[in-house]
């Protein structure tokens, strides 16, 4: 028993609450949007612009290839700094913002907000708190529906609003002629499949960490690589080991990580995590996973092709293969890797560190 046990058994418990998050936005996804399209009614946007910091910034890098497939619009992420950047060269008088701040009250994204308000943009405030300080400042404020989560470490509240994200846009899109009911349809079906499959694969992640999470407590660094639209995901989960096991975590676009990161696994503290999607780089995952298995080098796989179920090196969950949606079933199963880590870290006194204090407090970075 660790001193953080029932803590982060409460965050486990949230994962698991995945399952019926995903399903009440999919059913109730029509009223959670309505007051938003009420408001956007007969207007038309150039570009979409997904905002936030932290994991809310991860979740829109997760939505971002769906919506702009699915819409055929330019859509845009962006922390604070990156926005500053992009005004450089880029007007947002007619951009349909999405800010998301799962408490609505992040200093640095109430005050884009504002700015972006001022030129004209319309925008959505999407929070846990329609009380919050982002509710009140924006033009129309979404509800997350993720209910409380009493964590620092986010879970449940990222994949709400990645979904969230791409309900609103998704809603906007059918509702103004920019995406066929029929493609609609077909989307939302698969989203259903995919919340059918959450319980059965968080159940087959939970078996693979009683077969290896002894042997991972022993690497000293993770790097996690996937392709270019599954980024967004491998870098929330970078994010969950550094908060929570104080490990350094990096996140890799496959072709980034072989040139010059995959020297990391010559020190053998260090190991790989692949996310091995069937739409996009399979084939050059695969390869790369057999070429470190033949080098007895670190290398754990969790893949969507082939029959359910894991072995010593590799989790394969169940999929609807579709790579616009593939955050929807690897977070889940990424999350009950972290924090099941993070858990046998507790038990065993490996995260025993003292910490240097909050920055947050000491920048000043919610309002109240």
């Amino acid at each position: 028993m660790g001193k953080n046990a029932e803590y982060i058994q409460r965050v486990l418990g949230y994962v698991e609450e995945n399952v019926p998050v995903t399903r009440s936005i999919l059913a109730e996804r029509k009223a959670l949007c309505e007051a938003f399209l009420k408001g956007v009614k007969g207007k038309t946007f150039d570009r979409i612009l997904l905002f936030g910091i932290g994991s809310s910034y991860n979740a829109g890098l997760m939505v971002k290839p769906l919506l702009e497939s699915a819409l055929q619009t330019e859509v845009l992420v962006a922390s604070p700094a990156m926005y500053e950047q992009m005004c450089r060269s880029r007007r947002f008088d007619r951009a349909l913002l999405i800010a998301a701040s799962q408490s609505g009250k992040s200093a640095a994204t109430i005050d884009v907000v504002k700015q972006l308000k001022a030129k004209g943009a319309f925008v959505v405030g999407l929070t846990g708190n329609l009380d919050s300080p982002l509710a009140q400042e924006s033009s129309a404020a979404v509800d997350i529906h993720c209910g409380a989560e009493n964590a620092s470490v986010m879970t449940k509240g990222v994949l709400a609003t990645a979904m969230m994200m791409a309900m609103i846009g998704l809603e906007y899109g059918v509702d103004n002629g920019l995406l066929a009911p029929k493609d609609y349809e077909a989307i939302m079906a698969d989203f259903d499949k995919i919340a059918g499959h959450m319980p059965e694969n968080l159940a087959l992640a939970h078996k693979w960490c009683d077969a290896n999470v002894e042997d991972w407590s022993r690497f000293r660094s993770f790097s996690l690589i996937s392709n270019i639209d599954s980024t967004g995901t491998t870098l929330e989960i970078a994010l969950k080991v550094m908060e929570s096991i104080f490990l350094p975590a990096d996140s890799f676009e496959v072709e980034e990580y072989l040139h010059g990161p995959h020297l990391l696994l010559s020190r053998k503290e260090a190991a790989l995590l692949q996310l091995d999607s069937a739409g996009m780089d399979h084939a050059k995952l695969a390869r790369i996973h057999q070429f470190l298995q033949e080098k007895q080098a670190p290398s754990y796989q969790i893949t969507q092709v082939g029959d359910p179920g894991c072995t010593k090196d590799c989790l394969t969950i169940h999929s609807v293969k579709n790579g616009l949606l593939d955050f929807a079933e690897f977070l889940p199963v990424l999350q009950v890797w972290s924090i099941r880590l993070w858990q046998y870290f507790d038990q065993h006194g490996l995260d025993a560190f003292a910490m240097p204090g909050d920055l947050s407090g000491a920048l000043a970075t919610k309002v109240k």
